[in-house]
């Protein structure tokens, strides 16, 4: 657990969790009122049902589905690319804060993309299903990376994201600490000159590319 590996890390993750020692008005207001949110939307409830209904509530992550939700619902996300999107679960999250999203989901596994496009399946207009990351050099609003359902080498990894996003836009990486290799592919994009404000949630990372911001991390507790 973080507390018994950096004491000093974790303080400084729980007071930043409640707006402590964060300058920048940007950080406090995403931490309390994006990362941290008291507020129950409609959707979540119509989408824990269709989930419950699936069967795949067991092995869904309800409070990251939700995080995501309230990521591209605040930043009004439109193109988003899903890496490692599984059976569709965080999709189903993403695409309820916008009838207007459109997605990019990659995914390897034929299994999970075929009850994905069951759970999605009133929003087939607006999603591309696909096995690999195209090489189309679009730029996205959005990138959502699972790195233990879709793991790449990391210096692809960080050509994959350079490509990807542009200004304004932002990243979210989950299983960040999962293992060594992960660590260092969140340590090198963190290093990308236009990679800006980042945020450390133990186990996911969500920085930006917005050069109105100060390049400096967050760790916060989730």
């Amino acid at each position: 657990m973080i507390f018994l590996i950096n004491p000093i890390r974790f303080i400084n993750s729980l007071r930043h969790a409640y707006g402590f020692g964060v300058h920048s008005p940007f950080a406090f207001d995403l931490i309390l009122n994006t990362i941290h949110c008291s507020h129950s939307y409609y959707s979540y409830a119509q989408n824990r049902t269709k989930i419950n209904k699936a069967g795949l509530l067991k092995q869904a992550d309800i409070k990251y589905a939700e995080l995501l939700f309230r990521l591209t619902n605040r930043f009004a996300a439109k193109n988003i690319l899903e890496i490692g999107s599984g059976s569709g679960i965080n999709t189903l999250y993403m695409g309820a804060s916008s009838s207007k999203a459109t997605f990019v989901c990659v995914e390897k596994e034929e299994e999970k993309i075929k009850t994905a496009k069951v759970l999605l399946s009133n929003k087939k207009r607006n999603i591309t299903f696909s096995k690999g990351i195209m090489g189309d050099k679009k730029k996205y609003d959005a990138v959502i990376w699972d790195l233990a359902l879709y793991p790449f080498s990391i210096d692809e990894s960080i050509v994959n994201i350079q490509d990807s996003l542009k200004e304004g836009s932002f990243i979210v990486l989950k299983h960040i600490n999962s293992n060594s290799h992960n660590k260092i592919v969140w340590e090198e994009i963190k290093k990308m000159k236009q990679f800006t404000m980042s945020f450390n949630l133990g186990s996911i990372g969500i920085g930006f590319i917005k050069s109105s911001l100060p390049k400096i991390n967050y760790d916060v507790y989730f």
